[in-house]
């Protein structure tokens, strides 16, 4: 008698499960010291630092995660009613105990619904459009709840197998979000295509060989020897590694805007 083989789950049944049970506190903390998150979070000031604070009054984080995010947007924008948005509410709940007292509203709301009447100056797609099979469909009704910024950050390149089981569709290529954005009425102001070589393909490679491990470090307190590999690799991506050549996608769009210079 042969065992039976474990059913095929869809990449949809994949994200749900894999992130329904992805975040804790722990991911709060994880986050703050990963090499990963904190030269996104460079890359993402650099962006940030092409838009006014004060011409933003709204900001609306979709696939906010544990809203860890959702905070740099609020430090920038401080004067901004900033909301963050996810379908898990695991990760809302971790995102309100670690971020809400700092005036952000987290909830898993959908803002694409047409009963959803606001509309924000400034929408963020961080890390979203790869786990949506219509992601053009996704950007187009999020643009319609968007009244000039966009920022919209995506894996482009080789996808590895073991994105499928973090539930990605697919990976980008280069200009496709570009030409995207632009027929939705936006001019695009700043991108980064970053990363090589150390986080692309040298990480993602390493990650591809040591999934499992991988999937549970963001669970567990991080130990200081873990601490110090971060803090290399951390070094390794900001100073030795492209902005202009890479596996990271990270772009700001306006809608109306005239060619930046």
């Amino acid at each position: 008698m042969t065992a039976e083989s474990p059913p095929v789950r869809s990449v949809e049944e994949v994200n749900k499960q894999f992130f329904g049970e992805f975040f804790n506190e722990n991911t709060v903390d994880y986050l703050s010291k990963s090499a990963g998150s904190r030269w996104f979070r460079d890359l993402l000031l650099m962006i940030l630092d092409r838009i006014e604070p004060g011409s933003v009054n709204s900001v609306a984080d979709v696939g906010c995660g544990i809203g860890h995010k959702a905070s740099i947007l609020k430090s920038h924008f401080r004067t901004a009613d900033v909301s963050g948005f996810d379908f898990s509410k695991s990760a809302i709940d971790v995102a309100t105990k670690a971020y809400g007292a700092n005036g952000i509203a987290f909830s898993c709301d959908d803002i694409t619904e047409a009963k959803y009447e606001t509309c924000y100056d400034l929408v963020t797609a961080f890390d979203v459009l790869e786990h949506v099979d219509d992601w053009q469909g996704l950007a187009k009704k999020l643009a319609d709840v968007n009244n000039r910024y966009f920022i919209i950050s995506v894996p482009v390149g080789r996808m590895r197998p073991y994105e499928v089981h973090i539930g990605h569709f697919r990976n980008f290529q280069i200009g496709e979000i570009e030409a995207c954005m632009s027929e939705l009425g936006y001019r695009t102001i700043k991108t980064f295509y970053a990363g090589f070589p150390f986080y692309s393909p040298i990480l993602r490679d390493l990650t591809n060989h040591f999934f499992k491990a991988y999937a549970k470090t963001s669970h567990s307190k991080m130990g200081w020897v873990a601490k110090l590999g971060h803090d290399v690799w951390y070094v390794l991506f900001r100073y030795f590694s492209m902005k202009q050549k890479g596996d990271v996608f990270i772009g700001l769009f306006d809608k109306g805007a005239t060619a930046p210079s």
